[in-house]
Formats: C-alpha cells, structure tokens, sequence
C-alpha cells in the first residue's frame, strides 16, 4: 500500500495533501500536513505509520469526532491533539458515539464496536481546544485560520492555509453523499456553513473523502452543487406529504431512499442514519413553517 503525499502548494514546501486509503473511501479519510501539523488521523494505520517515519508530526487538529477521522489517533498519542470543544467529550470517551449516532438499542452498535478494534481506536485527551477564527501559527510561514463550520457535527471545522487560500473542508466533502445523520447534527447549521465557505476566496480545497479541486470557480461549483442535494432532499420529502392522506412522521419514510439512493455494504447503519437526517429536515420545515405539527404527526403548513 503505497502512501500518496503530494505538496499542493505553489509558495510552501511543507503543505501536504496526503491521501486516506482506498482514495479515502469510508472508514478511511484524507489528512492536510502543514509543517509539523497533521489534520485528521483516518488514511489508514498502516499509512500513518508510513507518514510518522517520513514526517515530523508533533499537533494533530482534528476536524470532527467522526471515526474515519480519528481512527488513527492512538498511532500519535506523543502528538499534542486539538478539536473544537463541542466535540470533546465524544473523541475523549468513544464509548459514546453510538448514542449519537441513535444506535445505543440496535444490533449494529455491535459492529461500530467491531469496526473500533479492527481500526484500533481508542479514547484521545484533547490538550487544546480550537475556536472561530482563531488562527494558528505553524513554522515561520504558514498560518492556519480555524472556522467553526457545524452542521455536519456540532463542533465540526473547517481550515484556510491564509497566505496559500488552501482550505481542509472537513466533512463538507462536495461528493454527492452530505451526511448529518447524528444527533448533533443540525441540517441549518450545515447549510449556513456551505454558504460561508462560498463566502471565502479559496484557491485550492482539500476535503475528507475527495481528491482536491484545484480551480476557484469549481471549488465554487462543488459547494453550490453540495447544497443543492440536500435541497433536492427536502423537495422529495416534501413531496411525500402530498401522498399521504394522514400526518406522518420520519419513521414513516423509511426505506424510501430519500436520503440513499442505494444502500451499501452498511446497509444496517446506512437505514437508521437515514432517518435520523430525515428529522433533520422536518426539524427544519417546521422552523421555517412549511410543516406543522397535527395530532401525532405532521402535515403541509
């Protein structure tokens, strides 16, 4: 397995796009390396292993609590680590993500713990938190600006390399497949940060499950597009009131695919995680007044 770490930048040396395996395909993810900087642990620990005889790594940032981003964390347990403190709790004690992801009752909580020990994930203490705009100074040329970017998480960030315009988008992935599907999840909160990054002049992207985009006005195009699937999300939803002669509530659109197009090998996990990102919208419809609430469901406002 061959680790894939290519400098990206024009201007810096030390800045790294270094790919997850099997092109960062769940559970793996990309990671950015600036300097001495690592974001994100979860390209594999046989390729992380490669990267810390190669590199010097003494901070991992971590972008969010999710385990394809922090399986490898135990691999740097000398590195100092840093996350937002919203998602603290749940990267120092991992024991709680299947109640987050609402799997606490069901079978496949079995298999997230399975998937644990084979990725050898273990609790990480946090020695710094990150806040919105804070900015981190790395070596004698690079600084890193943190955004506060939520939605896809609670505390979820996102990174701008300033004098490069390089950004690490996180779970803000631009592939065709946004996921809040945790119960920290907020679908408003998601779509405000894909906003503010449309916001922001970036030059080149690098994001947790995709190769980088390299071209302003795409970078631009992948965000727009990123939002309007979950927009085309809410119009099937919506759509389904309208063939219902009764109040409904999430659980009555299950195994519509209206989130999934097709299930994969998570199947299981893929379902309940479907669900859950369907209360995401009616959670939103409901604060924007298109839904409202009708004895034990809801129906068109």
């Amino acid at each position: 397995m061959a680790l894939m770490v290519e400098n990206i930048s024009d201007i810096h040396n030390n800045l790294y796009f270094v790919q997850g395996k099997n092109r960062a395909r769940y559970p793996y993810s990309n990671s950015l390396l600036l300097g001495n900087y690592l974001i994100d642990t979860g390209i594999s620990s046989k390729l992380l292993r490669k990267l810390k005889r190669n590199y010097k790594i003494e901070h991992v940032i971590l972008s969010h609590w999710h385990e394809d981003h922090i399986s490898g964390n135990h691999i740097l347990q000398d590195a100092q680590f840093y996350c937002h403190v919203l998602d603290k709790p749940i990267i120092e004690n991992i024991n709680k993500m299947a109640r987050y992801y609402n799997i606490e009752q069901e079978s496949i909580g079995e298999d997230l713990e399975k998937m644990f020990e084979i990725l050898g994930m273990k609790d990480t203490p946090i020695n710094h938190t990150v806040e919105n705009k804070e900015v981190i100074k790395i070596g004698d040329s690079l600084k890193l600006k943190v955004l506060h970017t939520p939605g896809h998480t609670a505390g979820h960030c996102s990174f701008i390399e300033l004098s490069s315009k390089i950004g690490f988008l996180g779970d803000i992935d631009l592939t065709n497949h946004p996921y809040y599907g945790n119960i920290d999840a907020n679908l408003m909160d998601f779509e405000n940060s894909i906003k503010r990054l449309l916001d922001i002049d970036l030059d080149i992207v690098v994001t947790g499950h995709r190769d980088p985009i390299m071209d302003k006005k795409l970078i631009k195009e992948k965000l727009e597009n990123y939002h309007a699937i979950i927009l085309a999300r809410e119009e099937g939803i919506l759509a389904e009131f309208s063939e219902h002669d009764k109040p409904i509530q999430p659980s009555d659109l299950r195994y519509k695919n209206l989130i999934y197009k097709k299930y994969s090998q998570f199947k299981d996990f893929e379902i309940i995680a479907e669900e859950l990102m369907i209360e995401k919208h009616f959670d939103k419809l409901k604060s924007i007044d298109k839904i409202r609430v009708e004895k034990e469901g809801y129906v068109l406002a």
